[in-house]
């Protein structure tokens, strides 16, 4: 079978023939039928330097974000059969350690791998994948759309720290991860919306997504449109998409006391609050971060949401390649709205 594969820690990857995986006792082997491709995908191609800091056991196949059917399956596998459409969990846990107890499994300190990192991932035709990160994929979803359910689930578990019903929220940061946080935020009941990013295009279509102002960080100050919008008080909370210091201490000043500001986008250096003491200690913030999804929390919330039928996935998809042309998908990914979905 062909693969998309890492094999050197710089930029580039190898589109090469690989044998089809083993599975062991409690995995299953899946037809991959459609992927993704996420910004850190992009960052594993180029081998940056928060990447390369990761330590990434080298060779690996790459991609997290996939849908497919199962055409076989371990001894051990219960509540799956051969022929189910299915999507899959990037963080593999080991299900018995305090974290995983404590419902946090996608942060298990003792996990058997993550997708398209410690273990092959899914640029690939046939991907071997524990009974653990299988989700039954929804009849009424594609296999295109069931590739973004990953992404999708990302931002139902930043939107839900905000607890966003009958509260305010600023999202900085709208790529596609952002604009289904927009989305979400809207049909759970936000009251009053912002939208910040430094492209008018991504702008216009969080509007269209239900915020209900927008700014442009570039050429407007977003700390002070807030507090013009909200009375002086600032926003219930912010969540964070972008990584960059400046907007995450501009944050700090445009949520209000005993606000939440909840860390999504990387940071690839040492990250400084500049006001720690009276914009963070002294307003009594709740900083939090979040890192994937909760399983099995948010793949339910997740499932609940898209079951109301008013949020169609199909219009994230912002372009379909093929895997061989991986290299162009790069290329042309900071000028996609949406995902670039191979199949």
């Amino acid at each position: 079978m062909k693969a998309i594969r890492k094999t050197m820690p710089e930029t580039g990857a190898s589109f090469e023939e690989v044998p089809v995986p083993e599975i062991n006792r409690d995995e299953v082997l899946i037809k991959v039928e459609a992927s993704a491709l996420c910004k850190s995908d992009v960052d594993v191609y180029e081998w940056t330097p928060l990447v390369a800091k990761a330590q990434y056991p080298l060779p690996f196949i790459m991609g997290h974000e996939f849908a497919g059917h199962i055409v076989k399956m371990g001894e051990a596998v219960k509540g799956f059969q051969v022929g189910d459409r299915v999507a899959g969990e990037t963080h593999i846990p080991c299900g018995y350690c305090e974290t995983c107890r404590t419902g946090n499994q996608h942060i298990c300190g003792n996990h058997m791998g993550v997708l398209g990192r410690t273990v092959d991932g899914c640029f690939t035709e046939y991907i071997a994948l524990h009974q653990k990160a299988l989700i039954h994929l929804p009849d009424n979803l594609s296999y295109k759309e069931g590739a973004l359910l990953e992404p999708f689930a990302t931002a139902m578990h930043a939107v839900s720290k905000a607890k966003p019903a009958g509260r305010s929220l600023l999202i900085a940061g709208t790529g596609t991860i952002g604009q289904m946080a927009v989305e979400i935020a809207a049909f759970l009941g936000c009251t009053k919306l912002f939208a910040m990013d430094i492209d008018d295009k991504k702008l216009k279509e969080s509007r269209q997504r239900g915020a209900d102002i927008t700014i442009n960080g570039m050429k407007e100050d977003y700390v002070e449109i807030v507090k013009k919008e909200t009375g002086g008080y600032g926003v219930d909370a912010v969540i964070d998409f972008t990584g960059n210091e400046r907007v995450i201490n501009q944050a700090v000043e445009a949520v209000k006391i005993a606000g939440t500001i909840v860390h999504v986008g990387m940071v690839e250096k040492p990250l400084t609050y500049h006001n720690f003491m009276y914009g963070v200690v002294y307003k009594e913030l709740n900083v939090t971060g979040i890192f994937g999804r909760r399983m099995y929390e948010t793949w339910t919330e997740v499932m609940n949401i898209l079951g109301a039928g008013k949020i169609d996935l199909k219009t994230y998809i912002g372009n379909e390649m093929k895997l061989e042309q991986l290299e162009e998908a790069i290329q042309v990914f900071p000028e996609v709205s949406g995902r670039i979905v191979f199949h």
